[in-house]
């Protein structure tokens, strides 16, 4: 049996401290592997173990030269892969946006686009790269989808294993299909790639359109709320807090002025008679409030400000507490909150939103790098647990309040049809698109169409009017007169629209004052 190679640990003094490698002879030659300094970690056992690992390496034939294995990868990837390609390519589009590290969320979506089409082209070279391709990957995209919806009709949803990075968490969740949109979106990216690649010389001839090889895609729905059914939403989130919400000052006095048995006085407030003793003995709220219960958390404010703000979910999420300028009365969205430079802005309050934020500060006091609209905990809220854990259960409270007065109820509710929302309000008001879009406070440059519903248009230039206008009850008497509805068009259409929409308006403001939940009015009776 042949003596396995030991080599020779070398240890050489710098400036920063001793760095270590191993010499040894391979084939007649000598060869110097460099291991790493002390600066960087390495110690003599380190380095001892390193050394014994490599010669075992060599010994088993196992290591070649670097200069080898260099020349054997150059003869091989002439024509790099698309993996390659396309990490190349992400790599450079983080360092061109100043996000190195893949945390923003246009990042992570090319990094979702392109894991769609990296099991079919990863492996390809990328002059193989071509629309039959592109083809096959479409129609193994939409057998896979169609095997999911067959499984969901059968009551065996396909499941999958999620990876939560954030709290460590692994769960089973149902997997998703890839609609037709975003197939196109991800033969888009993958056209990106080649183009680039073509552009530096990595590839020769002409870029294959991949796109034309995506299905057509349905164009979005994009919707809004009417005015009975904003009335609704506001009625069941208030309604949803009154039945989460723990103790308060005024219920603990209450409870311990009350001479009423223990058992009927938890049944009138909601909690249990054993907690009725503690507070009596002042075993609870003995000087300090106690922790609020897992589900009692503001909800009504963060429907009015989507909706009555415009905001968008993620910089609702993003604010803290010095960016709601109450005496000002404006919000100050910041640049770590929102998805662009033309994001960063400042929004004038409605006199209805800032009487509603004022009480909010009053009960969740907030300061310096603390969030506006914290959780239970106190920490930040995030668009999942607003749309999962808020608007999910008030819209189904709200549904059902519309169907047992025989309207037509919600589909449909994310934080962005609420934002639409306030662009239509702004429309009913006769906000002037232009006005709304390139405010004095900073514009929104994303906003388009603004009378249509589906712009985003922030600058209120016209705050206290349109204010005035939307929660007056009955309406103004231009409104009564062209019966203008939330997101007509423009123009003589708009014009020639019936006065259904601001009878609706009177009948929710009426029917939300009529059982004591302020709709249109706040408890003072003037514009909420």
């Amino acid at each position: 049996m042949a003596r396995s190679r030991r080599g020779t640990l070398k240890r050489r003094p710098t400036k920063q401290g001793t760095s270590y490698g191993v010499s040894f002879t391979y084939r007649g030659e000598e060869f110097y592997v460099h291991f790493g300094g002390a600066w960087e970690g390495w110690d003599e056992e380190r380095a001892a173990e390193e050394q014994r690992f490599l010669m075992e390496k060599v010994s088993r034939g196992e290591w070649t030269p670097a200069l080898a294995r260099s020349a054997a990868r150059s003869a091989q990837a002439i024509v790099p892969t698309f993996q390659v390609e396309a990490s190349q390519w992400l790599h450079r589009r983080k360092l061109i946006t100043g996000d190195p590290e893949g945390r923003s969320k246009t990042i992570r979506d090319l990094e979702w686009r392109l894991s769609v089409v990296m099991d079919k082209f990863g492996s390809e070279s990328i002059d193989h790269v071509d629309f039959a391709l592109a083809d096959e990957l479409v129609v193994e995209l939409c057998e896979e989808r169609a095997a999911i919806e067959r499984a969901v009709a059968e009551g065996l949803p396909l499941m999958r294993t999620v990876h939560a990075p954030r709290t460590g968490r692994r769960y089973q969740a149902r997997r998703r299909a890839v609609s037709n949109g975003s197939i196109r979106e991800a033969l888009d990216v993958a056209e990106r790639v080649l183009r680039d690649a073509r552009k530096r010389g990595a590839l020769t001839g002409e870029v294959t359109a991949l796109k034309s090889a995506a299905p057509k895609s349905d164009r979005p729905h994009r919707s809004f709320l009417e005015a009975e059914q904003v009335a609704a939403v506001i009625h069941a989130a208030d309604l949803i807090e009154a039945e989460h919400r723990g103790l308060t000052w005024e219920t603990v006095a209450l409870i311990r002025g009350s001479n009423r048995p223990a058992v009927g006085l938890a049944r009138e407030l909601g909690v249990s008679d054993t907690l009725i003793r503690k507070v009596r003995r002042r075993e609870l709220w003995n000087g300090e409030p106690e922790r609020r219960n897992r589900n009692d958390v503001p909800r009504r404010v963060i429907v009015e400000t989507l909706i009555l703000g415009g905001l968008r979910v993620s910089e609702l999420c993003g604010l803290d507490g010095p960016h709601l300028d109450l005496p000002a009365g404006r919000v100050r969205v910041p640049r770590s909150a929102t998805k662009s430079d033309a994001g960063e802005r400042i929004v004038p309050i409605m006199p209805a939103l800032q009487s509603r934020l004022t009480a909010h500060r009053e009960q969740y006091p907030t300061g310096h790098g603390e969030p506006a609209f914290p959780t239970r905990n106190g920490t930040r809220q995030n668009p999942d647990n607003i749309r999962s854990r808020i608007l999910a259960p008030i819209r189904a409270r709200a549904n059902e309040r519309l169907e047992s007065e025989g309207r037509l109820g919600i589909a449909h509710m994310t934080p962005h049809i609420l934002r639409r929302t306030f662009a239509s309000i702004l429309a009913v008001c006769d906000v002037p698109p232009r006005r709304a879009t390139h405010g004095p406070h900073r514009p929104d440059a994303h906003a388009r169409r603004l009378p249509t519903g589906a712009g985003h248009g922030q600058g209120l230039g016209r705050v206290a009017r349109a204010n005035a206008r939307v929660h007056a009850g009955p309406g103004p008497r231009r409104l009564q007169r062209r019966g203008v509805r939330l997101g007509d068009p423009p123009g003589r259409a708009r014009n020639r629209a019936r006065k259904r929409v601001a009878t609706s308006i009177e009948g929710a403001g009426a029917a939300e004052r009529a059982d004591g939940t302020p709709g249109f009015r706040n408890e003072s009776g003037t514009g909420r």
